[in-house]
């Protein structure tokens, strides 16, 4: 017997549902949309009529992956971000809505609208994007470790129209940077080395470690990154930096170390501290 759109989509709710999942009727519907490549508009004009046997056996591999506890971002290849549409792959980290936050502390704080900034360990690309959609006059350079991540960020960049103004950089941190920057920005990886095996599978299963090991103490990025950025800074540039929710003394402390000034730290919607602002002298 075949099932129409509609029963097929309860069948695999009900199975999250029974799994645990939280949001299962949303990630029930994103899955089938995905399955049936289609908007949700469409899905649910095509409620009543006959699900093809395909897209139900696509759907049903989908939501097994899911109560395996896979990302619906990474069943569907694909995150939103800040309204935009990314595409992401198991070479880069999943980009999380606390890292909006930073892109949108940036953009809040920098001065003038012709910036150049560099986004240090890019990934998917979602804070370079970001930035250079909402400031149109605005360059980056943006660095990374992995040519896989480079990749997907170049896609990322040229399916929204901003690849003529960024330059993709391969190498750690700030190493390949020439010239100076207006702005630094990072999301680095801050979790310490121990404290992995106990992130949600969602997590640690799916992310790319090398997005996620911050060394022994979390914090191997920042001394990295806080080291050397005033020699690729302007004077009177900016550093925002997103921190893990029990970093904000330890990374102030490095921050104010290597000479920044006016060092602050936003908290996030869950009220934990999530971004560190600073200024170069000049």
């Amino acid at each position: 017997m075949t099932l129409n759109w509609r029963a097929v989509f309860e069948d695999g709710r009900r199975q999250l549902l029974d799994a645990g999942i939280e949001d299962a009727s949303l990630d029930a519907r994103l899955l089938l949309q995905h399955s049936g490549n289609m908007e949700h508009s469409r899905l649910i004009s095509l409620w009543p009529d006959p699900c093809p046997s395909a897209v139900v056996e696509n759907y049903l591999t989908a939501i097994a992956r899911r109560i395996a506890g896979e990302p619906v971002s990474r069943i569907i290849g694909q995150r939103e971000f800040l309204g935009l549409d990314l595409a992401i792959s198991p070479d880069v980290l999943d980009p999380r809505a606390d890292t909006e936050l930073l892109v949108e502390t940036v953009l809040a704080k920098a001065r003038g609208s012709k910036i150049r900034f560099c986004d240090i360990g890019t990934g998917s690309g979602a804070i370079a994007v970001s930035i250079l959609k909402h400031r149109p006059e605005a360059e980056c350079v943006a660095t990374d470790i992995s040519p896989a991540a480079l990749e997907m960020a170049k896609r990322n960049a040229e399916y929204h129209g901003v690849l003529d103004r960024v330059e993709f950089c391969l190498g750690s941190y700030l190493q390949p940077l020439r010239g100076r920057f207006d702005i630094l920005v990072s999301n680095p990886p801050y979790i310490s080395r121990e404290s992995i095996a106990q992130l949600a599978i969602e997590v640690r299963g799916h992310d790319p470690l090398l997005a996620l090991d911050g060394g022994s103490d979390g914090l191997d990025a920042y001394r990295a990154i806080l080291a050397g950025a005033g020699d690729v800074l302007v004077k009177g540039g900016s550093i925002f930096l997103e921190i893990g929710f029990d970093q904000a003394a330890a990374v102030t402390s490095l921050a104010e170390g290597a000479g920044f000034l006016q060092v602050e730290v936003l908290k996030d919607i869950a009220g934990h501290d999530r971004v560190l602002s600073a200024r170069w002298p000049g």
